[in-house]
């Protein structure tokens, strides 16, 4: 009796700090819009990094983050990383309302100031292309691949079965059927491999320091053009104080504090 009471004891503790955790977080989504709303971008950013800090994660959150940025930044009372920041902000509400074109035009500009910036200190404009297989993987999601996958498995299973029917017409269409699926397995199950080692394996990341150069396992520069603030990368193992990053072709590691992880 004592341990079903326990138990029960533990489920009402549960439950409510559940609510107090959903009460805090709508009265800190509150408080860092209203505190947007009257130009108090400090605040808002306390606000809503708080947010991100308690795990919650929602668009209209990560917009309202990278607005409060933006609005420090147009103050001129900007700290290092802000501009990085900010963009880390609008590509986390991309990945949670691709549609959202607000967001996209605000990371366009946020990446444009960040390119006039580097440009009056005499640096070039710094442009990474995915590799082919990282373009290709991107074509589509995990799951898209894997039910690409199925269903190539399905037909390559049905043309097998009318390659052996007695109908000439059904052993035909086997005949085309089964050939052409086996191609489309071949294609699609690699992809869908491929999808889900990068999604349980790595998490995408903003460069949030003016610009960060990319080293190797033993601490040694790599050498070739630093990774400019706000530029999307990659991110892998860690080891100690660094992270393993992928930026276009180029691999290496840098500090942990110069990339910001976004919302899985």
């Amino acid at each position: 009796m004592r341990r079903v009471q326990a138990v029960v004891i533990a489920l009402v503790l549960a439950l409510a700090a559940e609510a107090r955790a959903d009460v805090s977080s709508e009265d800190l989504f509150r408080e860092g819009t209203e505190a947007l709303g009257r130009g108090a971008y400090g605040t808002a950013i306390e606000r809503f990094e708080a947010l991100a800090d308690m795990g919650f994660v929602h668009p209209d959150a990560s917009f309202g983050r990278g607005l409060a940025y933006v609005a420090r930044v147009r103050a001129s009372a900007d700290r290092p990383g802000d501009l990085g920041r900010a963009a880390a902000a609008f590509e986390e509400t991309l990945r949670l309302r691709p549609s959202d074109l607000e967001a996209d035009h605000a990371l366009d500009l946020v990446r444009a100031e960040v390119v006039r910036r580097r440009a009056r200190r005499g640096k070039d404009a710094t442009t990474v292309r995915p590799t082919l297989d990282r373009a290709v993987i991107g074509l589509a999601s995990e799951r898209t691949w894997s039910l690409l996958a199925l269903a190539s498995s399905v037909l390559l299973s049905i043309g097998l079965f009318l390659r052996k029917s007695r109908a000439s017409s059904f052993s035909v269409a086997g005949r085309i059927m089964a050939p052409t699926a086996l191609v489309l397995l071949l294609v699609f199950l690699p992809l869908t491999i491929a999808a889900r080692r990068l999604r349980l394996t790595t998490r995408a990341g903003v460069i949030v320091v003016p610009e960060v150069h990319l080293v190797d396992d033993h601490g040694t520069a790599l050498g070739g053009e630093p990774i400019p603030e706000a530029h999307a990368v990659e991110v892998g193992a860690s080891r100690g104080s660094l992270v393993h990053v992928r930026w276009g072709g180029t691999e290496g590691w840098i500090p942990s504090g110069s990339v910001r992880l976004l919302s899985p």
